[in-house]
């Protein structure tokens, strides 16, 4: 009776170690996947769209509006796994008025961003935030032949979301629009001093992201 019972006890107990062992590796298995499926590394990004400046608003009640130009977007980041990445861009956007005069935007953006897979499927929105300097070329719009100082380095932060869909373990396609503020742009239009406050370009781009 005695040996019965032993043999019953060690029964239960392999049992329990088996299907802890079984557990285990079923755990393990998962984290592999998982591990396997967000990795982390370098990755770089291309984009192409359309970007415009805001219309400006003077003080005497004159409207200077600005139309869509041809917008790139180039990145270079660090993704660290399943929902975080940093990600130093530069976004080059034209933008012109109906007269035809040009304004150009250069600008170098340290970004971070956050990124929510949908379990399941293929897509990732993120979003994300940044700071960085604007080059601002504006000889163009100043006053032809004249004595211009028709560029400024500003100060530029950054708003961003947008949609990735994943093709392959290294390649994504990207929809994203980015907001870009700017800090208080100054020029010498032919000895007259002009200041623009509180002015902004708003960009859309489809593009790439590759890791590597």
């Amino acid at each position: 009776m005695y040996e019965k019972l032993f043999f019953m006890k060690l029964s239960k107990k392999l049992s329990s170690i088996s299907i802890s062992l079984a557990a285990i590796s079923t755990f393990s298995s998962v984290n592999s996947l998982q591990a396997d499926e967000y990795k982390k590394g370098i990755y770089s990004n291309i984009g192409v769209g359309a970007g415009t400046y805001s219309d400006i608003l003077w003080t005497t009640g004159a409207i200077t509006p600005f139309d869509y130009g041809i917008s790139l977007d180039f990145g270079l980041g660090y993704d660290f796994g399943k929902r975080f990445r940093t990600e130093l861009s530069y976004t080059n956007t034209t933008s012109e008025r109906e007269t035809g005069n040009q304004a150009k935007f250069n600008s170098i953006i340290l970004n971070g961003y956050l990124d929510f897979p949908i379990k399941d499927t293929k897509f990732t929105p993120f979003i994300g935030v940044g700071f960085g300097t604007t080059g601002v070329d504006a000889t163009n719009l100043c006053f032809a032949n004249g004595a211009n100082d028709c560029d400024d380095d500003v100060a530029t932060y950054s708003l961003s979301g947008g949609l990735a869909y994943g093709l392959n373990d290294t390649t994504e396609l990207t929809a994203k629009l980015t907001y870009l503020g700017f800090d208080d742009i100054n020029i010498n239009n032919n000895g007259t001093r002009i200041t623009v406050l509180e002015s902004e370009t708003l960009s859309f781009h489809i593009g790439a992201r590759v890791k590597f």
